[in-house]
């Protein structure tokens, strides 16, 4: 270190000798000695040149520094060896800034391509704008959508759809647009949202396209392929045993003590199919509701009146309790006489206390919102996904309708009907009205 520290030495030696000279020519002058000036103001001026000279080589190297990494190029390195060069500590510091500056860069990478991935995972396209359109990037997705291999600028997707090239011009922060994209397939029907941020001082803006009907199709598919399964069930259980006594009675004497018991299980299965028909029915021909005022403490009283709660504690909390709600009362009436009947009975098995609780608020965007809780056990995993799939039940007399029902009822009043909370000791059903 202490060769290292040669071009700082030189600097200390010829500031000193200015320093030196002029106070040496102060004193001759103030003597009257000024033959003397001749050999001290050279000398002074000897060491000022060679103080520029050192300043202007490191300024020098300083320039190079900047403009390579002006340029990327990291690849220069000083000789640091005080062997072969005057400036060995000023070639070790530059190479100790490009140093920190390279593996600052490749942290700045790594970052990049870290989002990037996080872009490639997300199951939608997302597409970076600048104001004049130019693309800055995308990911996979969003060329999937539009079919294309590369997207440069927004104006290329004009010959492809007219209508979302405009979508994405115009769309600005916080908003949410629309737009139809043909394919070879069919339209698509398309949804935009926009953000922006700054970066590299160009503000851009990250926009999302998303196709509506790809996730709507894959949740109908879905729903369908679940109630499939169950009606094929409902339906080859109660279809099997008629087919097989059928065939009994048709291969055998007509002994008229057999020929009862055949037709009574016919009979029987019959009006169980029938049931079902009738169950099937009621899911799929809810009325409209026919709205009015009326208040949620009258419904919630009125629903407890007709549920068996025999044992049960009832827990009542209404905020405020005047609260009105504008629905149909007597469909609303079928889901809370649905929702307490449901916590009721998963109390039966319970020891100790069974409380049922009803509890209502009204949030800050004026929504209504209902909870109905029991402190029975949690709901099995496997079961609490499919409660409100149609005909989907694990009790032996249930037809599986309620809470499908039940919900279809609250969508139709423009609200949600969730599972909020399932855990042993507190199991929430939530209501949530517009």
């Amino acid at each position: 270190m202490k060769q290292r520290n040669i071009p700082y030495g030189r600097i200390g030696f010829h500031v000193a000798v200015v320093i030196a000279m002029a106070a040496l020519s102060g004193w001759l002058c103030a003597g009257g000695h000024y033959a003397y000036l001749l050999v001290t103001v050279p000398v002074a001026g000897l060491s000022i040149y060679r103080l520029f000279m050192l300043y202007g080589e490191i300024v020098q190297r300083l320039m190079f520094v900047f403009n390579a990494v002006q340029n990327d190029d990291y690849s220069f390195r000083f000789a640091e060896d005080p062997r072969v060069t005057r400036y060995a500590l000023v070639n070790y510091s530059l190479n100790r800034i490009k140093e920190v500056l390279d593996t600052t860069k490749l942290r700045i990478r790594e970052r990049e391509k870290y989002f990037e991935m996080i872009m490639e995972c997300a199951n939608i396209g997302i597409v970076t704008v600048m104001e004049n359109g130019t693309v800055v990037q995308t990911n996979s997705k969003a060329l999937h959508i539009v079919g294309m291999e590369r997207l440069s600028h927004i104006d290329q997707l004009r010959p492809l759809s007219p209508e979302l090239c405009d979508a994405m011009r115009d769309i600005r922060p916080d908003e949410q647009r629309t737009a139809r994209f043909a394919t070879e397939i069919g339209d698509m029907s398309l949804v935009l949202s926009c953000s922006s941020m700054e970066f590299g001082g160009k503000r851009l803006r990250v926009i999302s396209v998303g196709n509506i009907h790809e996730e709507l199709d894959s949740k109908e598919v879905e729903s369908w392929e679940k109630l499939t399964r169950i009606l094929t069930h409902e339906i080859m259980n109660s279809l099997a045993p008629v087919t097989s006594i059928s065939h009994t009675l048709l291969s055998t004497d007509s002994d008229p003590g057999i020929m009862r018991q055949g037709l009574e299980t016919i009979h029987t299965t019959s009006d169980r199919l029938m049931r079902f028909v009738d169950s099937f029915r009621a899911v799929t021909r809810i009325p409209l509701p026919q709205k009015a005022p009326f208040y949620l403490s009258e419904l919630v009283s009125e629903a407890l009146s007709l549920t068996g709660r025999k044992g049960i504690v009832t827990e009542v909390n209404l905020e405020p309790a005047d609260t009105m709600l504008y629905a149909d009362r007597a469909l609303m009436s079928q889901v809370m006489v649905n929702l307490l009947k449901n916590a009721a009975e998963a109390l039966a098995d319970v020891d100790g206390e069974r409380i049922i609780s009803v509890h209502s608020t009204i949030d800050a965007d004026e929504r209504i919102r209902i909870e109905i809780t029991n402190n029975g056990p949690a709901i099995p995993a496997e079961v609490a996904e499919n409660i409100f799939t149609p005909f989907f039940t694990t009790k032996a007399d249930g037809s599986g309708i309620g809470l499908a029902v039940s919900r279809q009822i609250v969508r139709l009043h423009g609200g949600s009907l969730r599972l909020k909370n399932n855990s042993d000791g507190r199991v929430t059903f939530a209501i949530v009205l517009e």
